[in-house]
């Protein structure tokens, strides 16, 4: 996405107009507004286009108060505040209808200077964003202000705010709410000040995720943290405790909960505790989840644990009890079979021996003929 960063002006101007203001985004996003009410920011755009030379100002009341859409007696107490504010430091009154007074702009200026200088290094970061957080409604101005509050001062360049707002016409408001949320629970949880190096960092890390996952809107990334966490109990069901988000092994999780035949979170962790159950030589591949388990829940249609149950009383326990029968049967056959032939042995040799002695005993020889 191409930025343009070159200083852009906005003319609102009319071809009668004789003063033109100037007010630039860094002023205002450094809180200059922020002092003013609404109706005192209306008089005092007014009063900074009817300026003469010196800063003098001379405006007709009942013409400002119908510019503005004001009654006299509301616009004189407006003007009252910005005295006591210090944006008007004279003021001379010429009849009922008219109002003299000088513009000290260099004072207002370098007051809310210093005053964001001292807050730079105070709570004012914090409390901007818990304001945000707090909020049931927040403008992108707002939003804007919690997100380049992570940045020291020095960094709070024309380059990181054209940054933000590519942000706010990417993605709604409601997510960069939980984005500024997150940032500032990781900040407080690593124990830094309002710009801990790499604050900024870790919620450019998030950004980027949100792109490379399409995530735009607040009901995506709501189903994305859903998966995320999902994902987790399965893998600590699994025996992984500490894991990369980008590991096969997570990533195969995740295939078994997503897609046209996703299965629910129970019905996942109940075949991998059932895998782990009866692969009692050691911790089960899975492959042998998928094959044993998943994959025929997939193949039945099984929705629920109950479902779930019955077919493992009936198929797999099924099974492991007619192999045990078999290896029962195989095993008394065997015995039998070893009895058979140990006592076919037994009486082979019994015969053999009886046939030996039948020999022998007819076998005789008169030793006496052979006698010296």
């Amino acid at each position: 996405m191409e930025h343009n960063y070159y200083k852009k002006s906005i003319d609102l101007s009319e071809n009668e107009s004789r003063q033109l203001l100037t007010l630039g985004d860094s002023l205002i996003e450094k809180g200059f507004l922020r002092q003013f009410s609404g109706d005192e920011t209306k008089v005092l755009l007014y009063l900074l286009t009817h300026l003469k030379q010196g800063n003098e100002i001379e405006i007709e009341l009942p013409l400002a108060a119908g510019a503005l859409g004001l009654k006299i007696e509301n616009l004189r107490k407006l003007i009252s505040n910005l005295t006591n504010l210090g944006v008007i430091n004279r003021r001379t009154a010429e009849g009922e209808n008219f109002f003299n007074s000088y513009l000290n702009l260099d004072a207002i200026i370098k007051k809310k200077e210093k005053a964001r200088v001292k807050n730079d290094f105070s709570t004012t970061g914090s409390e901007i964003r818990q304001q945000l957080i707090n909020s049931n409604s927040a403008s992108e101005n707002e939003i804007a202000a919690a997100l380049i509050s992570f940045l020291p001062p020095a960094n709070r360049n024309i380059h990181r705010r054209e940054e933000i707002k590519s942000w706010l016409n990417d993605f709604e408001n409601q997510m960069l709410k939980e984005l500024v949320r997150r940032v500032d629970k990781w900040l407080k949880r690593q124990g830094g000040s309002d710009h801990l190096q790499g604050a900024y960092a870790y919620l450019k890390a998030i950004i980027d995720n949100w792109y490379q996952e399409e995530i735009t809107s607040y009901e995506k990334l709501q189903q994305q943290d859903k998966l995320h966490r999902e994902t987790k109990e399965l893998a600590r069901a699994y025996g992984i405790r500490s894991f990369s988000s980008n590991t096969a092994q997570l990533k195969t999780f995740q295939s078994w909960l997503t897609g046209e035949q996703a299965l629910s979170k129970e019905l996942a962790l109940a075949a991998i505790r059932e895998a782990v159950r009866r692969k009692r030589d050691g911790q089960p591949s899975l492959k042998y989840v998928e094959d044993n388990f998943i994959n025929p829940i997939k193949e039945l249609g099984i929705s629920n644990l109950a479902d779930f149950r019955r077919w493992l009383q009936k198929e797999m326990d099924g099974k492991a009890a007619e192999a045990d029968t078999r290896d029962q049967s195989d095993s008394k056959s065997e015995n039998e079979n070893k009895k058979k032939n140990k006592s076919g042995k037994s009486k082979m040799n019994k015969a053999d021996e009886d046939n030996d002695s039948y020999k022998w005993k007819d076998f005789f020889i008169d030793f006496d003929k052979y006698k010296e």
